[in-house]
């Protein structure tokens, strides 16, 4: 009895990160969504004092001016480099304090619990001590991002650490690499997806300690406007630059996103489970 043969679908190809970002942005519900928002934002202004919920128009017009100005231009960029400097020096000692943890156990005995201990300290403790110990604004919102930030590199590239089979190191112990050789082919590739997820965790995070830390004694960056903005009862400008420094975080957030994909582009993506498990079903039949 001859039976046909059954016709297997082809995994398609990962997508891109652009390709990936693109179809978000195409999402039918997301404009949906922002009418549904502007709609109640329009609602509460009409029948709240300007003061407490400022107009559309008015916020606009404030971002506007925010745009045109080189001095609040210079603020925005201002508050985005302090941010990415603080992120960059507390992931690089994040990352050597998760490697020589996960390297040595009697590292991980000694410096675990002190990353612990420091990931416990409330983020206003650090801004205080801050305050205290130094006189430099820049120095001050450093000290802050490291301390805070620094934990969550450090314990999420021990956990990838970890997470690498004891088999698959021991496997490639037996061809004998230089040092160098197997991080670069075993521990990398292994803590690199955990990487990424660090770095997309603490922007969020490192954003809202930067203006905390502007918020103390800094005359430049989007926490000294948005102190001014609030002795002056002026909520279109807290709006403003807040909703400046949202958009200018999504689009860093994306940027990091494309960046993932592009060095994960190894890794099969699936943009919906339910295709996935579709697709299968449909290859069993």
């Amino acid at each position: 009895m001859a039976t046909s043969p059954s016709t297997v679908t082809p995994a398609a190809p990962p997508a891109s990160g652009a390709r990936t970002a693109l179809r978000r942005f195409r999402d039918p519900s997301l404009p949906i969504l922002i009418l549904v928002l502007l709609g109640i934002w329009a609602v509460a202004s009409r029948f709240t004092p300007e003061y407490d919920v400022p107009s559309i128009p008015s916020v606009a017009a404030e971002i506007g001016g925010i745009l045109s100005s080189g001095e609040s231009v210079r603020s925005l960029l201002t508050t985005l480099a302090r941010v990415g400097v603080g992120l960059v020096g507390a992931f690089a000692l994040g990352l050597a304090l998760g490697l020589a943890m996960g390297a040595s156990a009697a590292a991980a005995r000694y410096l675990l619990p002190l990353v612990r201990f420091v990931q416990g300290i409330p983020s206003l403790s650090w801004v205080i001590i801050a305050v205290i110990w130094f006189a430099d604004v820049e120095l001050r919102v450093w000290f802050v991002m490291v301390l805070v930030t620094l934990p969550g590199f450090a314990l999420q590239t021990y956990d990838s650490y970890r997470a690498i089979p004891a088999e698959l190191r021991d496997m490639a112990r037996s061809f004998r690499p230089g040092r160098w050789s197997l991080f670069r082919e075993i521990t990398l590739p292994a803590i690199t997806p955990g990487i990424f997820t660090s770095w997309k965790v603490n922007l969020g995070l490192g954003i809202r300690m930067v203006l905390i830390a502007e918020l103390v004694g800094a005359t430049v960056g989007v926490g000294a406007q948005l102190l001014s903005a609030q002795q002056l009862f002026d909520m279109a400008a807290v709006v403003s630059w807040t909703l400046l420094l949202a958009v200018s975080m999504l689009i860093i957030q994306g940027a990091v996103e494309l960046l993932e994909s592009w060095v994960l582009r190894y890794r099969p993506r699936n943009d919906h489970p339910g295709r996935a498990s579709a697709a299968a079903q449909k290859a069993e039949g």
